[in-house]
């Protein structure tokens, strides 16, 4: 919890890590960044630990790596690359990093309405996203964090989530260690910690020096900055926090403050800047004591009390997260599972919450009955992808819950291209098999566990399953609770540009790398003696467009088939939900990383291209022939989902190759095909007027607790 959450720094230290990224196109942004270097100095990282922001690396490597399509739900493994070419440099450099995530409890339910707008601003983010518009849009794909951790325990990195928000915690560890934190996070600079701007990281390569190699970078000090604005601590920024409105305050209540002082008018400010300008003039020179006494001169006085009350609050938990001193990452992990262990819940599971094992939203489903909105890349006129899957959530819900009585669930779910409340009843008599609590599955054997994740996703039809390579069995397992429980209409097409995809990934590309080149590819298939390397080279041939979005599209969104991403979104919630709960069961059934699997473009491409032509066909023009090992492994795989679907898998007839897409005009009054689909879905029937609730109507926010 962070005590001035909406506290953004002055211009000139708010400014420091944006302005340096972009050119400096006036005199005013140039006036900005050389105020802003009086706060910030140059500085070589390395031979040092530091402590890392989780949520804020995650989102800022995404955002940065090169050469991947946001629209088509998530490219893996080139963000993996990314992500391991960062922790080489830092390797390099002798850095240790330390990543602390946030947790999945609210104290207070202090941080709703911020979660139900940026819910919201999801939706727009997932329904709209296309090839034209992604480099503006940010959708994070919903596996991302998976992956992204899988590389971090491949660096071996010390990880730990904590139960709330990790600012006060991230804050301890880094002064107990008496090292910086790494985030682009403006809340960290009103703390008594050393802080290194993410965004001011030169991470494309390494400088030399003294002893060894180096990261240029940015660091703020609190002593250079209270020194340039002319206070004497930092105990004035929780004031400053609360009069701009925190999680204690309403800024409401201190609007007339605002009308007294006076405020610079700078053009190259924006609202929120000037009226942290002006605080900072009007606040100088005063105690802490006399500041809130002048506060109150200017608040009504039948708000006395209650300003004074967030102030002093705001006061305190700032002093709390400043005293704080962890010495190490043991320290911080017994914190969260002794805290966790109070809350009555099991110590083998608390660990593994501890270790990011489990995601945040599982504590959150198990303390509160609460699920947080999920997002990925949808068709609007579809149901939500997670319609499919609910059942699984419903199992993790029992099992955390270890009760037998019936419960509700409070989800957050998109309907059309709205925000609603759903309520989900759940009970232990919709399962085939007998869900234990939570209390049990530590007394269960790894076997039984097993057996048991297989039952829930499978309904006790295991077919073949357990033949395939172990990493590969839950990932096929949830391929086939996909087709059976799809909103949509899954076809073979989709499973085999899938499984195209996956033998890419696992197969081909660990044998010959990344192909950038068909020339360079062929160069180095000359040079190879080993004849059993044709099968790989071959078939990076066959499907090198595939890794491409097609350059037309890029402008002009031609046959972007968003159909085809929502099926595959419903895929990959399926596979989220049913890998969480192989993690809540601890079944020690490994899995693969999605960028071992997944590669959202490739995957697109090769669904459209078996949607136009007989599958087998082009398998083995793809495969280069029957006798190629990977056309065996492609058979084989595919048979055994095929001997578990439903018949209608193949109901469809091949219509050539892909043609640009007619604009045409829906009818209007007629229900499309998805649209019946979706009222006649699962989503649909489970719900009535009391189960179903639009966000944003503000009676019924109110119900909500």
């Amino acid at each position: 919890m962070c005590v001035v959450s909406t506290l953004k720094l002055h211009g000139f230290v708010y400014c420091c890590y944006q302005a340096t990224r972009e050119k400096l196109a006036d005199d005013n942004k140039i006036h900005t960044l050389a105020r802003s270097e009086k706060c910030l100095e140059n500085f070589k990282l390395h031979n040092s630990d530091i402590v890392i922001d989780g949520s804020n690396l995650l989102h800022f490597l995404y955002l940065a790596c090169p050469k991947q399509n946001a629209c088509f739900g998530g490219d893996y493994n080139i963000f993996c690359d990314y992500v391991r070419e960062i922790f080489r440099l830092l390797k390099k450099c002798n850095i240790k990093a330390i990543v602390i995530f946030d947790g999945g409890m609210d104290v207070g339910d202090r941080k709703q309405k911020t979660r139900l707008l940026r819910a919201k601003q999801k939706i727009v983010a997932s329904i709209k996203v296309k090839p034209s518009n992604q480099h503006r849009m940010s959708v994070l794909p919903l596996l991302l964090k998976i992956a992204f951790l899988t590389v971090l325990k491949e660096f071996n990195v010390e990880i730990v989530q904590c139960q709330y928000e990790a600012d006060g915690d991230l804050a301890s560890l880094a002064r107990g260690l008496k090292c910086p934190i790494v985030s682009n996070d403006s809340d960290f600079y009103v703390m008594d910690v050393v802080v290194i701007p993410l965004s001011l990281m030169e991470l494309t390569g390494a400088v030399k020096c003294n002893d060894g190699f180096a990261i240029q970078c940015k660091i703020f000090y609190m002593t250079n900055f209270l020194k340039f604005i002319g206070h004497e601590d930092a105990s004035i920024f929780p004031l400053m926090g609360t009069l701009l409105g925190n999680d204690y305050a309403d800024k409401k209540l201190f609007e007339n403050i605002f009308s007294q002082i006076h405020l610079p008018k700078s053009k190259s400010m924006n609202d929120q800047h000037r009226k942290l300008q002006g605080l900072l003039e009007w606040l100088k020179g005063q105690t802490v004591e006399e500041a809130i006494d002048r506060i109150l001169m200017f608040v009504k006085k039948i708000y006395h009390i209650e300003v004074e009350v967030a102030i002093r609050t705001s006061l305190n938990a700032y002093k709390d997260e400043n005293n704080g001193h962890m010495n190490s990452v043991i320290d911080l992990r017994e914190k969260v599972v002794t805290s966790l262990m109070k809350e009555g819940l099991p110590e083998w599971f608390c660990s593994l919450y501890a270790d990011a094992d489990i995601p945040p939203w599982v504590l959150e489903v198990m303390l509160s009955h609460k699920m947080p909105y999920q997002s990925q890349v949808e068709a609007v006129g579809s149901s939500n992808s997670f319609c499919c899957c609910s059942d699984l959530l419903k199992a993790i819900a029992l099992i955390c819950w270890d009760s037998q009585i019936d419960c509700q669930l409070r989800t957050l779910w998109r309907k059309n291209s709205e925000l609603v409340f759903k309520n989900l009843t759940i009970s232990r008599l919709d399962f085939l098999v007998t869900l234990p609590g939570l209390s049990s599955v530590g007394a269960m054997k790894l076997q039984e566990r097993q057996q048991l994740l297989f039952d829930i996703i499978l309904d006790k039809n295991i077919g073949r399953v357990l033949e395939l390579p172990t990493k590969w069995q839950l990932l096929f397992a949830t391929v086939i609770h996909w087709i059976r429980h799809s909103h949509c209409r899954v076809r073979s097409y989709h499973v085999d540009g899938l499984v195209v995809g996956l033998i890419y990934l696992s197969m081909v590309e660990p044998r010959i790398g990344r192909v950038r080149s068909l020339k360079r590819l062929e160069n180095n298939a000359n040079k190879a003696k080993d004849d059993s390397m044709v099968d790989y080279v071959n078939m990076a041939k066959n499907t090198f467009k595939l890794q491409e979005i097609a350059e037309r599209m890029l402008s002009h969104d031609i046959n972007f088939d968003r159909d085809i991403v929502h099926v595959l979104a419903e895929f990959q919630a399926t596979f989220y939900f049913a890998h969480t709960l192989n993690r809540v069961l601890d079944s020690g059934l490994p899995c693969a990383s999605p960028s071992e699997f997944y590669w959202g473009t490739f995957i697109n491409n090769a669904v459209c291209l078996f949607k136009g032509y007989d599958r087998l066909s082009l398998a083995e023009k793809l495969f280069s022939g029957t006798t190629s090992v990977l056309f065996k492994t492609f058979q084989q795989y595919t048979e055994i989902v095929y001997e578990l679907a439903p018949s209608n898998l193949m109901n469809w007839v091949p219509h050539g190759p892909n043609k640009p897409i007619k604009r045409t005009k829906k009818p209007k009054g007629k229900p499309t095909t998805v649209e019946q689909m979706s009222s006649s879905s699962e989503e649909e029937s489970t719900m009535n007027d009391s189960d179903v609730e639009l966000v944003g109507n503000r009676f019924k926010l109110l119900t909500f607790t």
